[in-house]
């Protein structure tokens, strides 16, 4: 996840984007300032190349936007969300009674699927893009969360379900940020990663 930044919160849009034209306009504007973060990094976004990749003014930016910071607020919101939408999927799959190698198969499937999605845009927001107190917090509940969710369903299996479903989450989410936002690790495909990972966790769990 993002580094932590000592600036304050960055501020919300100034105008609320309610016609369907102006939400356009503003997706437009996020999504071009999420192009050029995935490009070029946190130093290459600015208001000025953002409203010509989005195709709109520099007034239209600042329209909505106070500066470049509101606009990342709400690339990080969108990414959290995603991962929200996940831990809801994971959520749905996972129940009372799975065995141990459809949960661990589960875990490292959601993982790697989450992490492919955009991932240079995933570097970017990780290395280098500030992130707010509250979006931190906000990260941490994601966590938890997951964590639970694993514990409750490996409890019927082991001993300590917390403690390891907590070992599962950590390794599953390190290796795959590893190994597809970092490019670095196994030079394979996405399902012999799941394979791999799948079968690593799983020994874990039977030792």
């Amino acid at each position: 996840m993002p580094a932590e930044s000592r600036k304050k919160t960055p501020k919300r849009p100034l105008r609320q984007a309610k016609q369907p034209r102006s939400k356009a306009t503003v997706n437009a504007i996020v999504e071009a300032a999420a192009r050029i973060l995935a490009d070029d990094g946190w130093q290459g976004v600015n208001t000025n190349a953002i409203a010509r990749r989005a195709g709109v003014s520099v007034g239209s930016v600042y329209e909505y936007f106070p500066d470049k910071q509101a606009i990342l607020a709400v690339i990080i919101d969108r990414h959290l969300a995603e991962g929200e939408d996940m831990l809801a999927d994971a959520a749905n799959g996972l129940a009372g009674g799975m065995a141990i190698d459809d949960i661990v198969s589960a875990l490292v499937f959601g993982f790697i699927r989450l992490h492919e999605d955009d991932p240079r845009l995933h570097r970017a927001l990780a290395s280098e893009a500030p992130i707010s107190a509250a979006q931190r917090k906000r990260i941490a509940a994601l966590r938890s969360k997951i964590v639970t969710l694993v514990a409750d369903v490996l409890s019927e299996h082991v001993d300590e379900a917390e403690l390891k479903a907590t070992l599962l989450v950590d390794t599953a989410d390190a290796l795959a940020h590893r190994w597809i936002v970092d490019e670095v690790g196994l030079p394979a495909s996405a399902d012999i990663m799941i394979a791999q990972a799948s079968k690593m966790l799983k020994g874990y769990l039977s030792g």
